[in-house]
């Protein structure tokens, strides 16, 4: 079975199981990226991520709201594996090409992912900034803010999403594939370029959307930036467009690429062990 029909092969709940195994396990490994990443983005010294509110130096505050982080990762990779299968299976049904239905379905699902991602990473972003325990930071934002305020950023990160979940399950594969059968690469070396490559082209187009997102979800009491479009003023206005919009954006590649490298990798490794038969059918098909 090609790595990229994998999704189509499964069921939704199959697909969502795997995303959720990947999205953990990737979390787990590059976490600090993101920590470091929204510190940035915020205008906040990364040396903050490191000590604590007395200023000593303890390495595991920058593990701070890591749970809420795998919740994330993990829920959010369930939703897209899940909504990318289905969306991958609808696209294939109307004929469409493999490499427009691994693309085109990879988008759609990454969108849907975005309205969970982003009640999660508010919760995250929150932690991040002032502590908290997993349940009782939600019950706080709602309890100082309201309910609405759990949707703050939700439409920066649909479109962030899409284009992200697009480019880790649609243009990263894809590229591997290429590379490996026209120019004979290793599958892993092949992989390390089209995350480089997925990861380049996702963390560009979408950095300005995740800046202005972590800045709204980490100002609920919109003392600083209100909605998405004064944000975005407000940020070019006191950084400059590239220095304002683009802050954090190396580590947001260096996140993205190692998202994109560890997820493909443990989805190329967890299929076959978790679903046997998905190969056993694929070899029949053939």
């Amino acid at each position: 079975m090609s790595d990229r029909e994998a999704l189509q092969r499964l069921s939704g709940g199959e697909n969502c199981l795997l995303g959720m195994v990947t999205g953990v396990m990737a979390k787990s490994c590059n976490y600090p990226f993101l920590v470091w990443k929204n510190t940035q983005q915020q205008g906040l010294p990364i040396s903050t991520t490191w000590t604590t509110a007395k200023g000593s130096f303890s390495p595991l505050q920058v593990y701070r709201g890591l749970p809420m982080a795998c919740m994330n990762l993990g829920g959010t990779n369930a939703v897209q594996f899940g909504a990318t299968g289905f969306f991958q299976k609808l696209l294939a049904g109307s004929g469409m090409g493999q490499d427009g239905v691994q693309v085109g379905g990879a988008f759609l699902g990454g969108l849907a992912s975005g309205i969970p991602c982003s009640i999660w990473e508010l919760c995250m972003i929150q932690q991040q900034r002032f502590g908290g325990s997993t349940l009782g930071t939600p019950a706080r934002i709602v309890q100082e803010y309201g309910a609405s305020s759990l949707s703050r950023g939700a439409t920066m990160t649909m479109g962030r999403e899409a284009m992200f979940t697009m480019s880790m399950l649609g243009v990263t594969p894809l590229i591997q594939q290429k590379l490996v059968d026209s120019s004979g690469w290793e599958r892993n070396t092949a992989l390390a370029a089209g995350s480089l490559s997925g990861a380049l082209l996702a963390g560009v187009i979408t950095h300005p959307m995740d800046t202005i997102k972590s800045c709204m979800q980490g100002d609920l009491g919109r003392a600083k930036y209100d909605g998405i479009v004064q944000t975005g003023k407000a940020i070019a206005a006191e950084h400059g467009v590239v220095q304002g919009l683009f802050k954090g954006l190396f580590y947001r590649i260096a996140l993205i690429s190692t998202t994109f490298f560890l997820v493909n990798t443990f989805k190329q490794r967890t299929v076959p062990l978790l679903f046997p038969h998905a190969l056993k059918e694929a070899d029949k098909a053939r």
